[in-house]
């Protein structure tokens, strides 16, 4: 199996957060990643216009020890990224059907391969800890980011687990003031600044819980108060928001982690199944002798 850094993706989305010497980088490397991965911190400085101290702060920024380290992770995206970067298209209103169809599918799975690429193992690994062990779990969302909430607590809930997801932003506030250091919150937002969402997460940390963020790649307010974060990306065009393309890609990450939960306890998870499962349709066949 493949996997990708994904730098191309962070450094796209650094262009939002950098200072401009390092955006100047930035800007540079998007256009010529090829030509990066042969030039020196001082060839890349010149021809950035910036200095060698920008070049590396910017590779700090991102999360690397240095240059050297960029290029190799560089490198090795360039040799397989063909794989998985799709042709982008633009729809206009003269499109036929069947375009639309294809540049919208082609658009949702370019947005999950680069949420693949973005998140990191050990953010994974710890989130599904703290699920795995939570007595209770929290789900916060407004918006789109609710239905992806809603959608969380009905898979969580069928391997008996304690969730909650509020539409009422006021009773998200007083779940998070329920939690405990046993509990965890899964807070959801693409921008990372959803004061809402932000502030049930401040609640549930002063009362000890750990804190799930997903999120897009930035260095927002959500991201740095999580224990640990989840990437997603978005593909956007003048009709596609951000909160449609993420939301595949957030979707995809609650199925793996539900899936990590489950798989920790095989057995058990496939009992509850079964039993939700046998219920439901139980229920369903009284009601329509009823009808």
């Amino acid at each position: 199996m493949i996997i990708l850094e994904g730098i191309l993706y962070k450094v796209r989305e650094s262009l939002n957060y950098v200072k401009p010497s390092e955006g100047a980088v930035a800007r540079y490397i998007l256009k010529n990643p090829e030509t990066t991965v042969t030039m020196s911190v001082k060839q890349l400085a010149e021809a950035s216009f910036a200095s060698p101290s920008a070049v590396m702060r910017y590779c700090q920024t991102l999360g690397y020890k240095g240059f050297k380290e960029f290029k190799l992770k560089l490198s090795g995206d360039l040799t397989v990224i063909d794989l998985h970067n799709l042709e982008q298209e633009t729809l206009t209103p003269e499109d036929p059907v069947n375009k639309m169809m294809a540049v919208i599918t082609n658009t949702n799975i370019q947005s999950l391969y680069s949420s693949l690429q973005l998140i990191q193992k050990d953010q994974f690994e710890a989130a599904s800890k703290y699920l795995i062990n939570a007595q209770k779990i929290d789900f916060y969302g407004i918006g789109a980011s609710l239905l992806i909430a809603f959608d969380a607590v009905q898979k969580f809930m069928r391997i008996n687990k304690s969730c909650t997801a509020y539409s009422d932003f006021h009773m998200q506030k007083v779940s998070a003031v329920n939690l405990n250091e046993e509990d965890v919150a899964v807070a959801i937002s693409y921008s990372g600044e959803t004061q809402e969402v932000i502030n049930c997460v401040k609640i549930a940390q002063s009362k000890g819980a750990k804190v799930i963020a997903i999120t897009k790649y930035a260095n927002s307010s959500l991201s740095n108060l999580a224990d640990a974060v989840l990437y997603v990306a978005a593909q956007e065009d003048e009709f596609r928001s951000a909160a449609m393309s993420s939301r595949i890609a957030s979707l995809n990450v609650i199925d793996m982690l539900y899936t990590a939960c489950a798989y920790e306890n095989y057995d058990k998870s496939l009992e509850y199944l079964n039993e939700t499962y046998a219920i439901i349709r139980r229920s369903n066949k009284e009601e329509n002798e009823r009808d």
